[in-house]
């Protein structure tokens, strides 16, 4: 499990990004969520938190991203976007400035709904795309609709099958 069923793990992270930064390269603190794929559910409550502490810690650290809801599924999109609001605001008030990445319904694949409805604080904001090319092909075409509407980041990728 991750850090919402053993918060112990945190201590991982902060050596991995202290890793990462040693190495001049970047690093993505992700927030996963498979079961339940709701981010709003009570099984996430320690995430503003988390990013609140994430954000104190590397708000000046060029290397660190942050990515709130990776692969939210299950949920639409007014859902997903309350919590995205709701975490883009408690980072915004200690990092003005940190990319923050945003994962869409649908294992992160329905950027659509994002590029019609963006957070309410879209600066340094992106939108995360899962793709897979055994599986995804059909999604290309709203990539090509929407990345001239919105910033996206393919931040998952293959040439097998999703599953």
């Amino acid at each position: 499990g991750g850090y919402a069923s053993n918060p112990s793990v945190k201590q991982t992270v902060k050596d991995i990004v202290q890793w990462c930064k040693e190495l001049g390269i970047y690093v993505m603190i992700d927030w996963h969520m498979l079961n339940p794929g709701n981010p709003n559910d009570g099984t996430y409550s320690g995430a503003q938190a988390f990013f609140e502490e994430m954000a104190t810690l590397y708000k000046n650290e060029k290397h660190v991203l942050y990515e709130l809801a990776n692969e939210p599924n299950g949920v639409q999109w007014p859902a997903v976007k309350s919590y995205h609001n709701k975490i883009i605001s408690a980072i915004r008030r200690i990092d003005t400035e940190t990319i923050i990445i945003c994962g869409t319904p649908t294992w992160s694949q329905e950027i659509d709904k994002a590029a019609t409805d963006p957070v309410d604080q879209p600066r340094n904001v992106m939108y995360t795309f899962h793709f897979y090319a055994g599986s995804h092909q059909g999604l290309l075409a709203n990539v090509e609709t929407y990345a001239s509407q919105i910033p996206i980041f393919v931040t998952e990728w293959g040439t097998s099958m999703a599953s």
